[in-house]
């Protein structure tokens, strides 16, 4: 049987080929680049001290969990047991004692679920890894907020993509790096704001545009070899750093 991150790391690699032209590496070699996108964060469980992860930052200090796949039984065996009647004395020892009983639910998995590793929250999906809130999803890593995507890693809240790497807030995107606020588009790179966009690098505020760098039209021929160079500056970062020391999000603050 394979394991979860040999499924998502071939689904990486795969991926990094089409988006750059070639392996640039393990998924493992860009685990600090990649999880920036993560909501939640990781704990142990109060039975065994397995690490969890949990897709909320919003839990107390002080807070126990459990894995909600493997140790519901233990988890229900101390919920539905009596409280000591010799600790109840008046309201505060009352909600003190229920207070221990109190243990939360991580790495919840639910649905038609398989191959998934410290993730959270994650319903009718195949081979995730390192991330939360992912429904019907298949070869997902250090991303969030996922309806029906493939292939995607270190992204937030791009519905209905495949293919995709640090892209944020967008939906139906193909084969896109560090894309956000883009719709029904492909092929793109480092732009915001796109719909219905094809083959656009450094773009903003387009609709329907094609060929483009830095929003100068090009033609075909032209964009091609302009793409291809800024591609292997990009891709020869990445090989040797494992990441870039900018993004989509850092060109919009700027702005």
């Amino acid at each position: 049987m394979p394991n979860t991150y040999d499924l998502v790391n071939n689904a990486w690699k795969s991926t990094a080929k089409i988006l750059f032209g070639s392996d640039i590496g393990e998924l493992k070699e860009f685990e600090g680049y990649l999880k920036e996108a993560i909501v939640g964060h990781s704990v142990s469980s109060c039975f065994s001290a397995k690490p969890l992860f949990i897709m909320s930052e919003q839990y107390g200090k002080n807070s126990k969990f459990f894995d909600y796949s493997n140790e519901l039984v233990q988890f229900n065996h101390i919920a539905s047991a009596p409280v000591d009647i010799n600790s109840i004395k008046d309201l505060d020892s009352l909600v003190s004692a229920i207070g221990e009983k109190i243990i939360y639910g991580a790495n919840k998995v639910q649905g038609n679920s398989k191959f998934i590793e410290h993730s959270d929250t994650i319903i009718d999906s195949t081979a995730i890894l390192n991330s939360s809130m992912i429904i019907r999803g298949k070869y997902l890593a250090y991303s969030y907020l996922m309806r029906d995507n493939e292939h995607t890693f270190g992204s937030e809240s791009s519905g209905s993509s495949s293919h995709i790497v640090r892209c944020f807030y967008n939906g139906f995107l193909q084969r896109c790096f560090e894309c956000t606020y883009s719709t029904k588009s492909s092929d793109c790179y480092f732009s915001y704001n796109l719909s219905q966009c094809t083959d656009c690098m450094f773009t903003f505020n387009s609709r329907a545009k094609r060929f483009m760098v830095g929003n100068v039209q090009l033609e075909k021929d032209s964009y091609a070899k302009l793409k291809s160079k800024l591609l292997a500056e990009i891709t020869g970062e990445l090989e040797k750093r494992k990441r870039l020391d900018f993004s989509i999000i850092d060109l919009m603050n700027k702005a």
